[in-house]
């Protein structure tokens, strides 16, 4: 479930900045820089005609884009820094993990050592 949500994250994340392409796209077409041929002719005649309602809603769709990718941009961080720190966690885990084994290790080792040093002992005080 989780893979899909971070996948979901990501997915958004794409769409947003295809969306903001799009819109910046569209500015281009309306309001863009004029190419090669028109910049050969006189202003007046590559002139573009925009309305206050053009340029407000062209401001309002990049506006829109922006904190629509600043939004999955910020799902996007939060869902790399959930991975880090899960990743932490797990590494702290198995060394911990690996420190008990080594403990249990030494433990086992101390307590056969002892062993064999009574049965030593035991063996040359009987034979004595």
């Amino acid at each position: 479930m989780e893979e899909h949500e971070d996948a979901d994250v990501w997915d958004s994340f794409e769409k947003s900045v295809a969306y903001l392409k799009e819109v910046a796209s569209l500015y281009q077409s309306a309001f863009g820089t004029r190419t090669e041929t028109q910049r050969d002719c006189p202003p007046a005649t590559s002139k573009k005609s925009v309305t206050k309602a053009h340029l407000d809603e062209a401001h309002n769709q990049a506006q829109q884009a922006l904190e629509l990718l600043a939004s999955n941009l910020l799902n996007a961080s939060m869902t790399i820094v959930n991975s880090i720190e899960k990743q932490e966690s797990e590494a702290d885990r198995l060394k911990q993990k690996v420190s008990d084994i080594r403990k249990t290790i030494r433990d086992r080792q101390t307590s056969l050592d002892q062993q064999a040093i009574r049965q030593f002992y035991a063996s040359h005080t009987v034979a004595q």
